[in-house]
């Protein structure tokens, strides 16, 4: 087994996968939609047995493409960093709970049981098997549907329909060249810096683009914004893109007014 970063270039990513040659390619479907292009132009040469996403919503269309493009079978699955996998998913696309190892609540936005069929506002996460720090009833802001009916792939357990993060793949020109970023490399670098409480990224043409944030208790927004603008211009240098303006919104974080979605990476442009 080998693992590269999702916060590398993609042209090393496409080194190191082609050094390496997987039978089983794993990774975020941004990550992959991205090495998509690179398999299609020869660039990324790879032949894979499946294909194995997760921590971002997979929508059919891209399920489609990766399996066109890579002539392999892709699944997906249901994880977090404290709960581990908490539903796999079966032939029929049904996440059927790791119920063995996690217990899983559907609530309302005031942690009301939601029943089966309806979506809800969030999880409530058990998880005991981390011994060292076990996490009980803990938040998790996916909204799901809960299901008890059979499935016909034979599998007993309660199965969920999960909403699953929809954020956008961000555009960049640099010296005429397209340089694309995907969401979860720019929400891995601002999420360490922890006087942020919650933020959020819109991204217009001209490389121009907007941060909304919430700065935790006893820091100013001001403050929070220089050190998110230095680590996010390090970052985005890294991938060849020096020419980029970064602006601090009057606005703050939101959801979707009309679908309720939260988006940590909006393309605008």
């Amino acid at each position: 087994m080998d693992v590269t970063s999702a916060l590398l270039p993609i042209s090393q990513i496409v080194d190191e996968l082609n050094a390496f040659q997987p039978a089983m390619l794993g990774g975020y479907p941004t990550i992959l939609e991205l090495l998509i292009d690179e398999q299609k132009c020869g660039r990324l040469r790879i032949n894979p047995v499946i294909i194995m996403t997760g921590g971002e919503y997979l929508s059919n269309h891209l399920r489609e493409r990766l399996s066109e493009v890579f002539q392999c079978y892709v699944q997906t699955n249901y994880s977090c960093t404290e709960g581990g996998t908490i539903a796999c998913e079966c032939t029929e696309q049904h996440f059927h709970i790791n119920d063995d190892w996690v217990i899983i609540e559907p609530v309302d936005k005031d942690n009301k049981p939601v029943p089966d069929g309806v979506q809800s506002d969030k999880i409530l996460l058990t998880n005991l098997y981390n011994y060292t720090q076990p996490f009980i009833r803990y938040e998790v802001t996916d909204r799901v549907v809960i299901h008890h009916e059979p499935c016909v792939c034979g599998n007993g357990s309660p199965w969920l329909t999960i909403e699953g993060r929809v954020d956008d793949i961000v555009t960049f020109l640099e010296d005429g060249k397209e340089i694309k970023i995907a969401p979860l490399a720019i929400y891995a670098i601002l999420k360490e810096i922890h006087e942020i409480q919650r933020f959020q990224i819109v991204a217009y043409k001209d490389n121009k683009v907007e941060l909304r944030i919430n700065p935790i208790y006893g820091h100013s927004k001001e403050e929070v914004f220089e050190s998110a603008c230095i680590a996010l211009m390090m970052f985005l240098v890294s991938h060849g893109i020096h020419h980029v303006e970064i602006s601090l919104s009057t606005e703050e974080p939101k959801q979707h007014p009309k679908s309720g979605k939260f988006k940590h990476v909006i393309n605008a442009g």
